[in-house]
């Protein structure tokens, strides 16, 4: 099979000049990006820069050299650098038979640090494993088209947001897998138990008796996966379920609340009105409306 060629993409001055200006784009924007299935001989390096880059290694593997440490990286690592930080990654290619895929990324932008925060808060020393993930290709493929595209200002948009929901979707990852590694804690299992139970109550004793934990590890574990306490999350699916009988059907709201374990009517709308903003019976008197 032909290997594809090696791709380099610096964005013009003239762009980069109106990407850090631009209310749609001055958040995050990519200074140059390539990709390489290179064997041999193929490095990167930077002693002096002032944006922050990603290396995603697709296939194969490669060895950084960062911070006095020299880490290998392997199939489905991903690294970020900080900007003003020296390094140097070099493929290392170890058969002659296997074809190493890197993606790289430079970045910068008023939020880029925030970007890189939320993936260098998961990571060790800059380095993680994130493991092949389709849709991160897919984007960074995008990205890469966008010379061949041209630099008109849908195009560039575009693809500024594209980079941005990459980042935040590898971020989404490496949480998942970060805890996902370390602990036996099954989220899915447990707002399975919430869905099957929005009929009635749960406590945090029961969903910690659940999962095996005490309800201090289990509150914990649970808010670092979700960003929300089990029982503000357990009501949130309570109030989601309640405005989709809204939306589908007649059913009195006084039937919709005792439904989901809510005895008192009024409390119920109390609850509703507080998390979505308006009366269930305004709810659903605007389902024709926008």
């Amino acid at each position: 099979m032909k290997k594809s060629p090696d791709i380099r993409l610096f964005i013009p001055v003239f762009l980069l000049k109106k990407l850090s200006k631009h209310r749609l784009t001055d958040g995050l924007y990519p200074i140059s990006l390539g990709m390489t299935q290179a064997n041999n001989n193929y490095k990167l390096q930077q002693d002096n820069s002032q944006c922050h880059t990603l290396i995603y290694c697709v296939s194969g593997s490669g060895e950084l050299d960062y911070q006095g440490k020299i880490r290998s990286i392997e199939r489905g690592d991903l690294v970020i650098i900080n900007p003003n930080t020296p390094f140097t990654f070099k493929i290392i290619n170890t058969s002659k038979i296997a074809e190493n895929t890197v993606y790289w990324i430079n970045f910068t932008g008023d939020l880029a640090q925030d970007f890189a925060q939320r993936l260098l808060m998961k990571m060790d020393a800059g380095v993680a494993h994130a493991g092949v993930l389709n849709n991160i290709v897919s984007d960074f493929d995008h990205l890469l088209a966008l010379g061949a595209r041209g630099y008109t200002a849908t195009n560039v948009i575009h693809a500024v947001h594209i980079l941005q929901q990459a980042l935040s979707f590898l971020a989404l990852q490496l949480r998942l897998t970060m805890f996902n590694n370390s602990s036996s804690f099954d989220l899915e299992a447990v707002e399975a138990l919430m869905r099957n139970s929005l009929h009635q109550e749960l406590s945090l004793d029961t969903l910690a008796h659940y999962s095996q934990l005490s309800k201090f590890h289990f509150a914990k574990k649970f808010k670092e996966l979700t960003d929300s306490s089990p029982i503000q999350h357990f009501i949130n699916m309570k109030i989601q379920h309640a405005c989709s009988q809204l939306d589908n059907s007649d059913i009195a709201i006084k039937d919709i609340a005792s439904g989901l374990g809510y005895s008192d009517p009024y409390y119920f709308s109390r609850l509703f009105k507080k998390l979505v903003g308006i009366s269930p019976k305004q709810y659903r008197d605007s389902r024709h409306s926008l």
